[in-house]
């Protein structure tokens, strides 16, 4: 909110647990950036975005699976961020691998989905060149 994405459009951040709880709150942050703004933004010393905070997590923000194989959540996900904003990570030592990798593999996914969110999106965030 303080404006640091209008700054620096590349800056990319990566938030565990299918983004922490973020993607269910994107109307309600839009909502209340704009009312706030409009009602005291300039007495508060609010920045001005350029965009609404619900693109910047769709432009600046990945998201990692983390201990969250819910398949409903992650088809949430999908549809508020988009394939390409999805990471998978197990979370250890927190969470257990077997059930975690079985989570991907058996995911409503399209094979473009599940290469991109397997591994396909860490591989392009972090420049490191596929197998």
């Amino acid at each position: 909110m303080s404006g640091v994405f209008d700054r620096y459009p590349e800056l990319q951040v990566v938030l565990g647990h299918l983004g922490e709880g973020l993607p269910f709150w994107m109307r309600r942050l839009d909502n209340r950036y704009a009312w706030t703004y409009q009602m005291a933004g300039e007495r508060l010393g609010m920045a001005r975005l350029e965009l609404t905070p619900s693109e910047y997590l769709r432009r600046n923000f990945m998201v990692t699976t983390s201990g969250m194989d819910e398949p409903d959540v992650l088809e949430f996900c999908l549809h508020r961020l988009g394939e390409d904003n999805i990471m998978f990570a197990i979370g250890y030592p927190y969470e257990d691998s077997a059930p975690a990798t079985a989570f991907l593999r058996d995911a409503d996914l399209t094979e473009a989905q599940r290469s991109k969110v397997s591994h396909g999106n860490a591989e392009r965030l972090f420049n490191i060149k596929g197998a």
